[in-house]
């Protein structure tokens, strides 16, 4: 059963996925990137067919004290590496969208995967993103350039905004 956390927190993604699609339409907003890189983020994509092709991006969100979001752009992952810099010490919600079409079938379709992140000053994070026949994948790894060892974030959607 699913409790009315879980359901708002997809009801609010739902939300953000549909704005960003309507802000595709009109023209997406491109992240401004212009913050010491702190984000490693390798795509892998493969949709399983010839006749059909699947793109990746990332939403950047600023979210506030009180758990509101503020879109503030958007990455295109084409190249298999891309270095993004976002604010340490500060909230932010990222949107991973997958987005598939067929020639064939005519068919296109959308699938997110987001989390928060609240990046801490002087760490690195390797971002490893993947849609390899309809199945995807975030993994999101925090490392020191002057310490030993990494460790595994967990991804925490929305609805966990208010424990951080």
């Amino acid at each position: 059963m699913e409790t009315n956390t879980n359901v708002m927190s997809r009801y609010i993604t739902g939300l953000l996925v549909t704005v960003s699609l309507l802000t595709g339409c009109l023209g997406i907003r491109p992240y401004p990137n212009t913050m010491d890189k702190n984000l490693h983020i390798q795509t892998k994509t493969d949709s399983g067919s010839f006749f059909s092709k699947v793109r990746a991006a990332v939403d950047i969100y600023r979210v506030d004290a009180d758990c509101k979001t503020k879109y503030e752009g958007t990455i295109q992952l084409n190249e298999p590496s891309v270095d993004v810099g976002i604010p340490s010490h500060r909230l932010s919600y990222l949107v991973f969208v997958f987005s598939s079409s067929s020639f064939l079938a005519s068919s296109n379709s959308t699938v997110t995967h987001d989390t928060l992140l609240k990046p801490s000053a002087g760490y690195n994070y390797d971002i490893k993103v993947s849609y390899i026949d309809d199945i995807y994948n975030v993994v999101i790894r925090e490392t020191h350039p002057r310490k030993p060892g990494s460790r595994d974030i967990e991804l925490k959607d929305l609805s966990a905004c208010g424990g951080f």
